[in-house]
C-alpha cells in the first residue's frame, strides 16, 4: 500500500511539475508568425482561376476537420476537399473585452465561397490566450457578449457555416464561466443562423480541473482536442510529439479522460493530430536523448525532407518517426508525424468510434500527397464502380474496365461482378453504364 501510495504521489508531482512548463501549440505557432505578410488578393485571384470539380463527400466515413492558419493561406486552393468536411480559419483574435483586434482579412476573402463551391463547411476560429486576458473575457457579461455579437457579425457577413473557439491556458476559477460563454453563444447563433457549427479547441492534458468536457460537449458540436505538443521546445528529452502509447500522457491517456468526462459522448469528440514536430539539440544521437537547449518546430514538409537527409527510425511503442543528425559538432534530434504514424491514429480513432480527426495544420504537408493518402486509406468506403480510385464514377472507369477485359480473358474482381456470375464480361460493362448514366 506504501508503494502504491508512493507511485501515486510521483505521478501527481509529475503532473504539477510538467504543467508549469508546458505550452500549449497554437499560441507559439501564432507568435513564431505575427509578421508575416501575406497577398491574400493575389492568392484569391489565382485560385478564382480554378475549375470546379464535382466531388462525393458520402465517400467520407468520418468528420474531417482542419485548421488553416492564415499565414498558409497561399495552400487554400490546393487542398483535396473531397477529404475534407470541415475548415476552421485561424484565425479571429479577440482582446479581453471581446473585440475583433485582427482578423486577418476575413471579411474580403474568397476562401469562404471557394470552399463551399466544393462542398465544405467553414467556420471562423476566434483564439485568446492567457489566463489574465480569458479572466477578464469570461468573467464579465458585457465582454463576453460583445464577443460574441463581434464574431455572430463575422459569420453572418460572410456567410460562414459557424463558429470555433480557442481559448487557451484558461484558469480553473473560470471553469464555469466559459460553460456559461459557450452556452451564450450557441444560444445567440442559434437564434440567427440556421443550423450554425459551433466547435472548441479542447486541451490533451487538463492540467488544473479547468474544462468541463461534460457541459461543453453537450452544449456543442465538437470537441477538437488537440492531442500534440506531448513533448515540446522546452521539453527535457526529445520525444514524440503525438505519442500513442509508451508515455503515462499519450494519446491513450487523453481520449480515456475525455470518454470518461464526457460520459462516453463518443459523437462530440474529435482527435487533432500534428503535421508537425520538434527539432531538439542534444546529447547525443541515442533515441530520446536529453536535450540541451530549445525545440524548434518543424512542419512535416520540413520534417520529412530532413529524414530523407540523415535517415529515419520508426518508434513502434508511440508510433513516431524520428531521426538524429549531427551539424557542426552539435547532435539535434527530430520527432514529427508521417503517413505512416497518422495511419495508426486514424485506425485508433476509428476503433474508438468518435466523431472524427482533425488536423493542424492545413498547408504543412506544403503539396506531399502521402498525407492526404493516409485519409483515403483509412477514412473513405468504396464507391461502387470506381475502378481508378478518384472518388467519381465515370467514362474513364468504363474505359478501364473494357480494357481489362480484353488484355486478360481471366480477369476477375469481385467488386465489379456487378451480376454475382463470377465472371467479369459485357454484362458487367453495362451495368457500370448504367451507373455512370444513373
Amino acid at each position: 500500500m506504501l508503494m502504491i501510495n508512493k507511485i501515486i504521489s510521483s505521478i501527481i508531482m509529475l503532473s504539477v511539475v510538467f504543467s508549469q512548463y508546458w505550452q500549449p501549440f497554437h499560441p507559439q505557432d501564432l507568435i513564431n508568425h505575427r509578421n508575416e505578410i501575406i497577398d491574400f488578393e493575389a492568392i484569391d485571384n489565382a485560385a478564382r482561376l480554378r475549375e470546379v470539380e464535382f466531388i462525393d463527400r458520402s465517400v467520407l466515413t468520418h468528420e474531417i476537420i482542419g485548421y488553416l492558419p492564415y499565414w498558409e493561406y497561399d495552400h487554400y486552393p490546393d487542398l483535396d476537399y473531397s477529404l475534407l468536411t470541415q475548415l476552421n480559419f485561424f484565425s479571429a483574435e479577440l482582446d479581453s473585452y471581446g473585440n475583433i483586434i485582427n482578423d486577418h482579412n476575413w471579411n474580403n476573402l474568397y476562401i469562404v465561397d471557394y470552399v463551399h463551391e466544393r462542398g465544405v463547411k467553414i467556420k471562423l476560429c476566434a483564439t485568446l490566450f492567457g489566463e489574465s486576458e480569458l479572466t477578464v473575457l469570461l468573467s464579465n457579461p458585457d465582454n463576453r457578449q460583445n464577443a460574441i455579437a463581434n464574431l455572430l457579425e463575422r459569420v453572418i457577413s460572410r456567410n460562414a457555416d459557424g463558429v470555433d473557439i480557442d481559448f487557451e491556458l484558461l484558469p480553473n476559477n473560470q471553469r464555469d464561466n466559459l460553460v456559461l460563454f459557450m452556452e451564450e453563444l450557441s444560444e445567440v447563433f442559434h437564434d440567427n443562423m440556421e443550423d450554425p457549427i459551433i466547435t472548441m479547441a479542447t486541451p490533451a492534458i487538463d492540467w488544473s480541473d479547468a474544462w468541463d468536457y461534460n457541459r461543453l460537449a453537450q452544449i456543442t458540436d465538437g470537441l477538437f482536442i488537440m492531442g500534440y505538443n506531448y513533448f515540446y521546445g522546452g521539453s527535457n528529452i526529445a520525444g514524440p510529439v503525438s505519442p500513442l502509447g509508451a508515455y503515462y500522457y499519450d494519446l491513450e491517456y487523453t481520449m480515456y479522460d475525455y470518454i470518461s468526462k464526457t460520459n462516453n459522448q463518443l459523437d462530440k469528440l474529435i482527435l487533432g493530430l500534428p503535421y508537425y514536430g520538434y527539432d531538439w539539440p542534444v546529447q547525443n544521437n541515442s533515441q530520446n536523448s536529453e536535450t540541451i537547449g530549445y525545440g524548434v518546430a518543424k512542419i512535416y514538409s520540413q520534417a520529412e525532407l530532413m529524414s530523407d537527409i540523415y535517415g529515419y527510425n520508426y518508434n513502434q511503442d508511440s508510433h513516431a518517426p524520428w531521426f538524429s543528425y549531427n551539424y557542426d559538432n552539435s547532435w539535434y534530434q527530430c520527432w514529427y508525424d508521417d503517413s505512416l504514424s497518422l495511419a495508426n491514429k486514424y485506425d485508433y480513432i476509428k476503433n474508438l468510434n468518435i466523431q472524427g480527426a482533425g488536423i493542424w495544420a492545413l498547408g504543412y504537408d506544403d503539396g506531399h500527397d502521402e498525407l492526404w493518402g493516409a485519409i483515403y486509406e483509412k477514412f473513405t468506403g468504396s464507391i461502387i464502380g470506381d475502378l481508378n480510385f478518384d472518388n467519381q464514377v465515370n467514362i474513364f472507369d468504363i474505359i478501364l474496365l473494357v480494357s481489362n477485359i480484353l488484355e486478360d480473358d481471366n480477369f476477375y474482381n469481385a467488386s465489379i461482378d456487378f451480376n454475382s456470375d463470377d465472371i467479369i464480361n459485357i454484362v458487367d460493362v453495362i451495368a457500370l453504364v448504367a451507373i455512370v448514366l444513373d
